[in-house]
């Protein structure tokens, strides 16, 4: 089930802040913000280390004499002197007004994931952007490194989310992502579970292969079982519901986890094979912990 978005008053990066600062947290918090300013490489004339080359990288970073000892193109990397962007990709279309595993809306917590990824970012100096939008619009703001602007891209994030908004299409923001973005950057996509077509493999093997990439899926609500507090369950898409005689169903629900086993380790393949680091979130209160491990991931991945 799904409920109507309903305004809110205040700052969203306030509410961000207040939750990444809970007593409970801090530790959680001081660990997030050295693995974010670990995870990051650039350009300078300080030689980092060699990795092997992917397509999308730039042929004059081949190290030609490094590649011929090994037998296999090896690129240069450099350490960073510069500052870095961070570009979210974020669904707003009707499925993120849907509820997550846990019961909270899903564009709740893609504000959550957004503001706390943005206020990493701004407070060590780096430029925030975000691409959002759904089947219909798609719309960008561009890089900036003020609250300010995180918290106006937190609210496009909010308010454009509804039962009204046109259908989602995560493929049409990684289309977006792919035109515009033209320098290497850190790029983080926040969408539901999907699946895996061929057009959105072939988007996620070109963005890894040029950007950093973080994937961050918003867990959905088992339409087999009800979510505590809900009369109903029906699809987001549509008016249909669903029968409870058909949610209670003993076979439908094995033939529903097995389907949907079988989606997520097509997607976990393919992810893990681009070192593409991770977070599958259900519920608020898992947010931290998953972007935690997935920066920790990333971080490790670059070593």
């Amino acid at each position: 089930m799904t409920q109507p978005v309903s305004p809110v008053t205040g700052s969203l990066l306030t509410r961000v802040k207040s939750r990444l600062y809970l007593r409970s947290r801090r530790k959680a918090t001081h660990l997030l913000d050295g693995h974010y300013a670990s995870i990051h490489r650039g350009r300078s004339l300080d030689f980092d280390d060699l990795r092997e080359y992917v397509p999308g990288d730039a042929v004059a970073d081949i190290d030609w004499k490094a590649s011929a000892r090994a037998q296999t193109t090896l690129i240069r990397r450099w350490a960073d002197e510069r500052r870095h962007r961070v570009m979210f990709i974020v669904d707003t279309g009707r499925n993120m007004a849907a509820h997550s595993l846990g019961g909270d809306l899903k564009r709740d917590i893609a504000v959550t994931v957004t503001g706390t990824l943005g206020y990493l970012a701004v407070r060590h100096g780096d430029e925030v952007g975000l691409i959002a939008g759904d089947s219909s619009t798609v719309r960008a703001r561009p890089f900036r490194s003020s609250e300010a602007a995180l918290e106006r891209m937190l609210r496009d994030i909010h308010d454009d989310s509804s039962l009204q908004s046109p259908v989602s299409s995560t493929e049409a923001l990684l289309d977006r992502a792919r035109a515009t973005l033209r320098h290497r950057s850190l790029v983080v996509v926040v969408t539901d579970e999907i699946d895996l077509s061929e057009r959105l493999e072939a988007q996620i093997v070109a963005l890894s292969a040029q950007h950093e990439l973080v994937w961050v899926e918003v867990l959905d609500a088992d339409p087999t079982a009800m979510v505590q507090g809900q009369g109903r369950v029906f699809d987001v898409d549509g008016e249909w519901q669903m029968p409870s005689m058909l949610r209670d169903n003993s076979r439908l629900r094995r033939e529903f986890a097995e389907q949907y086993a079988t989606r997520r380790e097509r997607m976990r393949e393919l992810l893990e094979h681009r070192g593409v680091s991770v977070a599958r979130i259900g519920r608020h209160e898992d947010a931290v912990p998953q972007l935690l491990r997935a920066l920790k991931a990333r971080q490790h991945a670059r070593r």
